[in-house]
Order: C-alpha cells, then sequence, then structure tokens
C-alpha cells in the first residue's frame, strides 16, 4: 500500500491525476492538498512515500514543496507536472532530487511509466529497510538472549560497539510467558505483531526457548498486572492452551536484566504451588505509581466482580475511582490511560450479551479514537449504562 499524495491549487487537476492513479495496478491511499504549505502538513503528519505535484500554486510552489519536502525526507518519491516548458525549471526540480518532470497536459502512458518508476524505487527501499530492521533485530536478540543468560559485562561490552543501547535502556519491566508446552516453537510468525496489536503498545519480544518468551516494556507510569491479566486472556482466548505470566520488579537501567529474569523464573516456580494462578507478580516490589495508590489491576479485579454479581451500585462506584484517579494526572501517556478503559469495556462485554450494533470490537475503536480524556470517559460510561 502507497501513500501518495495530490498537490494541485486546481481541483479538477486533482481529480485527473487520481483517475490515472485508479487506472494503475495496486493498492494506495491518496491525500490531497492545494497547496505546497498545506501539502507540506501532511508530509509531516502522514506517512507519505509519493508526492505528484504541480509547480505553479499559491502560498508555496511545487519547487519549493519539493525542496523542503526532500529535507525532512530523503526518500521522498517526487514526480512534478507543470505546462511550464521552460527547461530551467527542470534542471531546478532535478537538483532538489524530483524523480521525474512532466509536462501538462499529461500523456497516460508517460503517467504510467513514471509511476511505475516511482514505486518500484518505494518498494525497493521497502524492502532494503525491512531487511536492515531484521538485521538489527537479530543482532539485539542474539546480544540480549546472551547477556541474560551469561550476566557477563564483556558480554554487554560487545553489544554497545554493535548496537544502539539506547533500546534496552529504555526498558522498566518485563513479563515472561511460559507454556505447557512447546508452543513458541510453532507460534505463528505473526505472534510478537498480534501481541502489540491487541496491548496497543511497543514491547520488545524475545524468544528464549519453546516454552519461554519474553516482553520487555518502556512506560515507566504503568500497572504491568493489569497488562499481564489482558495479555493472559488473549492467549488463552485466541490459543486456547495453557500459559503463565511472570511480571517483573521495575527497574533502571540494562545491567540489571539477568537478574531481572531469574527474578522472573523464581516468580514462575509459584505456579507449582499454586496451579490456579496463571499471572504472577513481586507481592513485596512497590508497583504503585504513588504512596497509598491503589493498582489499577486492584481497581479492574474489583469493577470485574461487580460485573459478575450484576452489582451496579458498586460498580458505578469504583468505576468513580478509576475516573478520579485518571481525571486530571497528566503523568501517564494517552495511549495507557485508553488501554486502562478498554479493560472495562472488555469486562461488560464479557459478561454480558449486547445487541449486534454494540459489537466489542466498535466500542474499543470509540474508545481508542478519543481525543481527550473527556471522550474517553463518556464512552465508557456510555457501556456501563
Amino acid at each position: 500500500m502507497t501513500n501518495v499524495l495530490i498537490v494541485d491549487d486546481e481541483k479538477i487537476e486533482r481529480e485527473g491525476l487520481k483517475y490515472l492513479l485508479s487506472r494503475e495496478e495496486g493498492e494506495r491511499n491518496v491525500f490531497e492538498a492545494s497547496n505546497g504549505k498545506q501539502a507540506l502538513q501532511i508530509i509531516r503528519s502522514e506517512d507519505i512515500q509519493l508526492v505528484l505535484t504541480d509547480i505553479k500554486m499559491p502560498h508555496m510552489d511545487g519547487l519549493e514543496l519539493s525542496r523542503r519536502a526532500k529535507e525532512e525526507n530523503p526518500a521522498l518519491q517526487i514526480i512534478i507536472f507543470s505546462g511550464y516548458s521552460d527547461f530551467a525549471f527542470a534542471q531546478e526540480a532535478i537538483r532538489y532530487g524530483v524523480t521525474e518532470y512532466i509536462l501538462k497536459p499529461v500523456n497516460p502512458d508517460d503517467f504510467h511509466k513514471v509511476i511505475q518508476k516511482a514505486e518500484k524505487e518505494i518498494e525497493r527501499r521497502k524492502k532494503k529497510e525491512s531487511r536492515e530492521m531484521k538485521e538489527k533485530n537479530f543482532l539485539q536478540q542474539y546480544f540480549l538472549q546472551n547477556y541474560l543468560y551469561s550476566g557477563k559485562a564483556e558480554t554487554l561490552e560487545k553489544a554497545k560497539e554493535m548496537i544502539d543501547m539506547d533500546k534496552w535502556n529504555g526498558w522498566h519491566c518485563g513479563i515472561l510467558i511460559e507454556s505447557d508446552v512447546a508452543f513458541f516453537d510453532t507460534a505463528e510468525e505473526t505472534l510478537e505483531e498480534e501481541i502489540q496489536k491487541e496491548l496497543r503498545r511497543v514491547c520488545f519480544y524475545l524468544n528464549l526457548n519453546a516454552r519461554q518468551s519474553l516482553l520487555l516494556f518502556q512506560d515507566v507510569y504503568c500497572d504491568y498486572q493489569l497488562v499481564a491479566n489482558h495479555l493472559y486472556n488473549f492467549m488463552k482466548r485466541k490459543y486456547r492452551d495453557s500459559f503463565y505470566l511472570a511480571v517483573s520488579r521495575k527497574f533502571e537501567g540494562c545491567e540489571c536484566l539477568p537478574e531481572i529474569l531469574e527474578q522472573l523464573e523464581q516468580q514462575m516456580e509459584e505456579k507449582f504451588y499454586h496451579p490456579e494462578k496463571h499471572v504472577f507478580s513481586n507481592e513485596d516490589d512497590v508497583l504503585k505509581l504513588s504512596v497509598g495508590e491503589v493498582q489499577d489491576s486492584q481497581i479492574m479485579q474489583m469493577i470485574s466482580e461487580d460485573i459478575t454479581r450484576k452489582d451496579t451500585d458498586q460498580l458505578r462506584k469504583h468505576f468513580a475511582c478509576l475516573k478520579e484517579k485518571y481525571h486530571d494526572n497528566t503523568q501517564y501517556s494517552a495511549m495507557y490511560i485508553k488501554f486502562v478503559f478498554s479493560n472495562v469495556i472488555q469486562e461488560l462485554f464479557q459478561e454480558n450479551q449486547f445487541s449486534g450494533e454494540r459489537r466489542l470490537e466498535h466500542e474499543i475503536e470509540r474508545l481508542y479514537n478519543c481525543r481527550n480524556i473527556m471522550e474517553i470517559l463518556e464512552v465508557t460510561e456510555d457501556n456501563i449504562k
């Protein structure tokens, strides 16, 4: 899927280019702008790969747009259209790194050739970036696994020479996932992507062995017990195998990672004594976000029990606690707050059968599209009602 931006101050010209694009094979997301200034804003907010722009426009012409856009994203493919046949424009456009320069009126055959050339280059760059990303990820996993099990300082020093350690030092909590069977040997390649999609947060995934994988997270202000509970329910629902999760203490710096893994392994031993439990955490660890503050996982446990008992009075009381906690608190990320309240909606749907149009996926999407805390509370309260 290619993200294409068409820039022209005349709507009829934009429609003409959209029509020519529709005749080309492949799928594209098409954005529109009526001048260079507007186009630059879209380029900064969207992942645009290909720009089709006129030269003569108000506020900022195509050449200036090309120059500034290329400064911000050298990989951007730009095709300029103009009724001006002056070779000076073509020279100037090429100097700014424009892919092609086409005269109006546009010949469909010429358009086809130019689009094919530009999208071929986009695809080549994507493959190269994907290959480089896989190589970096492999190095990350190789050194991390060695350091986790050896704890040797020389392994860490060698890793510093090969990879960017800022990522390692940005981790603050780990969750160990364990299966009774060799699940991770046969797990789908998309497992990491599916976990991140379900949690709606980026984490580093490391497969330790056939029965264990480790997730490392960056958020400091987060109740990872709640995250682990959510992840356990997702894994159980999707894969039907038996899973156990252990949540680490909060930590700073990558030097303590071997100690963190050892702690997680010890916590996982608890399943021998408590086979009915599936999520374990360090009871002595202070995972609270401030002194005397109740953890989200504890509030969610009460809300879950309220819903099961159909106790609406207690449900509203405990929801009010959650509401009060987040209403004016700015230390949490917007994505984490949405994650917390999405768990309330999921609990509601798990215990109750709503009509077809109020599907769980629809309500979760509504919540994640909210722009502020007031909208989040409104969507959640709407579902409670």
